[in-house]
């Protein structure tokens, strides 16, 4: 059996009829998956376990929710709106991310620490 790209797992009718509701699920799925992984997040801080892979799934989450929102949209006006290919297109995103991420989380973490020290400077400057 070879692997076509015309297939996805049994929901290829689905996708080919409404190819608009992968924009939903693009937008959705990351923002509905930060929720249950936050709260694992803070069960894992407070019993002061490791937080690296909860980081990773969240910053994967959050740039895939970024990028991945801004990718749907213009290959879904510009392309021929294949709900199948453009379901792999972000999948791809997704996996970038996640590759992106667990490579960078240290980066990434250290970035928002700073940030948020820099926020609290100025409001502190303000008062």
């Amino acid at each position: 059996m070879e692997f076509s790209f015309n297939t996805f797992f049994g929901f290829e009718k689905d996708l080919m009829a409404h190819p608009e509701m992968l924009i939903f699920a693009a937008l959705l799925t990351p923002i509905l998956l930060m929720l249950p992984i936050a709260l694992v997040g803070w069960v894992f801080r407070k019993l002061k376990f490791n937080m690296y892979i909860i980081n990773v799934l969240l910053y994967t989450l959050m740039f895939t929710f970024l990028l991945g929102i801004l990718t749907i949209f213009v290959l879904y006006f510009i392309t021929d709106k294949n709900g199948i290919k453009l379901m792999y297109c972000w999948l791809t995103v997704f996996a970038g991310m996640f590759f992106f991420c667990l490579m960078n989380e240290k980066t990434i973490t250290k970035m928002f620490t700073d940030w948020s020290k820099i926020i609290e400077q100025k409001d502190k400057s303000r008062k």
